[in-house]
C-alpha cells in the first residue's frame, strides 16, 4: 500500500512555503527547461516541474505591496533601499566617490486644488478668527487636531468646492511634467556655466532617481535624489564645472518654476496650464548629517535611503483601494473613502468622454496616475534586475560570488558553448493548493513519475534484448 496522498500534499505544502520563502501568493508553474546540443540534437533536461513532490513549481509573486504579499514586499523594499542608497554613497560595485558629489534631495508637489484637512506639526488644522463659509454654506475652518489616522485627513473641507476635475488632469499630466523638469534643469545648469546644452553633456550628467508618494488628498509628489557626475556618470571622474550643492540647488528651484503644460483639452474645451506646486523643498545629501535629527537643511544617505524605500510598500491602500479598480461603483463596493470614490468618478467620466484621456480608465485604481513608483537615471546606481540575478546566483551557489563583486557585471548563467537553452512553461494558477487539490497533485505527480520510470525500464529491457 502506498504512502497517503493527504500526508504527502501537506509536506508539499510545506516543500512549497521553504521554496518561495514564504510568499503569500506564489505563481504555479509547470513545464521544463531542457539544454540541447546543437551538433547532434541531445536533449539535457535541466530542471522540470515534475521533479517536485506535487509535480508543480512555485514562483514568487514579487509584489511590492504590503498589504498583497509581506515578503515579497520586504524584498522589493530592501532592494530598492539598495538601490537608493548606491546611488547615494557607492557600493554593488559603485564607487564610493559619488557620495562626495553634489547632491541634493528634492521635493516636488501638486498645487492646491481646494482646502483639505491635515496635520499640523504646531496649531489646529485650519483656525479662522472669521468663520466664513463656502458658497456651499460648509464652513471654510477646522480648529481641531488631526491625529494621522484620523479618516477625515485629506478629505476637503467642501467637496463641491474642491477641484476634482483639475487634480486628476494634472495627475494625469504629471509624469510629462517631470520629463519637461529634467530637460529644464540641464538647459538652466548650461546657462549658468555658459554653455550650450551640447557642451554642458560633454563635462557634466545630471543622474537621479525619482519615487512618488501619494499624499493624503490623493495627488502625487516626487521625491529625487540629483546627483551632478562627470560625462562618464558614477565610474569616472567628476565634473569640472565649478557647480556647488547650493548651486545645484538653486538651479532646481529656478527650473521647476520654469516649466508649465498645457493639457489635452476636455470636452467642453478647456485646456489647464499645469504646473508644479509652490511647497518645493531641497535638502543637501551629506554622509556627515546626523541621522537622528528630522527637519534639518542637510540628510544622511541613508536616512534619504530609508525614508524613501518605506513608500514603495504602499500605493494606494490608505484610501481603502487595493489591487485594480474598475469604475467608482466598484470602488465603493470595495470600501474606498469618498474622496477616493469622487476622484475614480471623475476620472471614469473623462476617460469614456474626453479624447486623449482614455487611459485614465487602465488607471483608476491609482487615481490617474499612470507612471511607475520608482524610476532612475541610468548612470545613476544599480538595477532591480542586477540585485535579482545576484540573489539568484548566491542562492544556487553561496561561494560562487564575491562579498565586493560588481553587481552591474553579474549576468545570468551562462549556457555551455554548443548548446541552447529551451524553456517551456505553463501559468497553473496563482496561490498553493488547498489540502484536496495538494492530494490529487502529488497522485498525479507520482503516477507520472511511475509511468515515466517505467516506460524507460521498458526502453532499456528493448534495447538489451535488440543488442543480444
Amino acid at each position: 500500500m502506498g504512502p497517503d496522498p493527504a500526508l504527502l500534499a501537506l509536506a508539499g505544502r510545506d516543500d512549497a512555503e521553504k521554496r518561495v520563502r514564504g510568499c503569500a501568493q506564489p505563481v504555479r508553474l509547470r513545464g521544463s527547461t531542457t539544454l540541447v546540443d546543437r551538433a547532434t540534437g541531445e536533449v539535457r533536461e535541466v530542471y522540470s516541474s515534475a521533479q517536485e513532490l506535487d509535480g508543480v513549481t512555485y514562483v514568487r509573486c514579487g509584489n511590492r505591496r504590503a498589504a498583497v504579499c509581506p515578503s515579497c514586499s520586504q524584498e522589493y523594499k530592501g532592494d530598492a533601499w539598495h538601490i537608493l542608497a548606491c546611488g547615494l554613497v557607492g557600493g554593488k560595485g559603485v564607487p564610493e566617490q559619488v557620495a562626495e558629489r553634489p547632491c541634493t534631495f528634492l521635493t516636488l508637489t501638486a498645487p492646491s486644488f481646494g482646502p483639505v484637512h491635515g496635520v499640523r506639526r504646531k496649531g489646529l488644522c485650519r483656525p479662522r478668527r472669521e468663520h466664513e463659509l463656502c458658497p456651499h454654506g460648509r464652513p471654510t475652518w477646522c480648529h481641531r487636531r488631526h491625529d494621522a489616522d484620523d479618516v477625515c485627513v485629506g478629505e476637503p473641507l467642501c467637496a463641491d468646492c474642491y477641484d476634482y476635475v483639475g487634480h486628476i488632469v494634472w495627475q494625469f499630466h504629471a509624469n510629462e511634467l517631470w520629463r519637461r523638469f529634467l530637460v529644464t534643469l540641464q538647459r538652466v545648469l548650461a546657462r549658468q556655466c555658459g554653455l550650450t546644452v551640447a557642451q554642458f553633456r560633454e563635462r557634466a550628467k545630471v543622474s537621479f532617481s525619482k519615487v512618488v508618494e501619494f499624499q493624503a488628498r490623493g495627488a502625487v509628489h516626487f521625491h529625487a535624489p540629483i546627483r551632478l557626475d562627470g560625462p562618464q556618470g558614477p565610474d569616472g571622474p567628476a565634473s569640472a564645472l565649478p557647480l556647488t550643492v547650493a548651486d545645484l540647488e538653486t538651479t532646481v528651484k529656478e527650473a521647476a518654476g520654469l516649466i508649465s503644460l498645457s493639457s489635452a483639452p476636455l470636452p467642453d474645451g478647456t485646456v489647464w496650464e499645469l504646473r508644479f506646486g509652490n511647497q518645493l523643498d531641497t535638502r543637501t545629501i551629506r554622509d556627515t548629517a546626523d541621522r537622528e535629527r528630522r527637519h534639518t537643511r542637510q540628510v544622511h544617505p541613508e536616512q534619504v535611503a530609508a525614508y524613501l524605500a518605506k513608500y514603495l510598500t504602499k500605493a494606494t491602500e490608505d484610501f481603502g483601494l487595493n489591487g485594480s479598480v474598475r469604475s467608482a461603483r466598484h470602488a465603493e463596493a470595495v470600501g474606498a473613502t469618498h474622496h477616493a470614490q469622487r476622484l475614480i468618478a471623475v476620472a471614469e467620466d473623462l476617460g469614456r468622454t474626453a479624447p486623449g484621456y482614455e487611459m485614465l480608465l487602465r488607471h483608476l485604481g491609482t487615481l490617474g496616475y499612470r507612471g511607475h513608483p520608482i524610476s532612475k537615471s541610468r548612470a545613476y546606481s544599480v538595477t532591480f534586475g542586477q540585485l535579482r540575478r545576484v540573489r539568484r546566483r548566491h542562492r544556487q551557489n553561496p561561494a560562487a560570488l564575491a562579498a565586493d563583486a560588481d553587481v552591474r557585471q553579474v549576468l545570468d548563467e551562462e549556457v555551455p558553448d554548443g548548446f541552447v537553452m529551451v524553456s517551456s512553461w505553463v501559468f497553473d494558477g496563482l496561490g498553493y493548493l488547498d489540502l484536496d487539490a495538494s492530494a490529487q497533485a502529488v497522485a498525479s505527480a507520482c503516477r507520472a513519475r511511475i509511468r515515466d520510470t517505467a516506460s524507460l525500464r521498458q526502453h532499456i529491457h528493448t534495447r538489451e534484448g535488440t543488442t543480444a
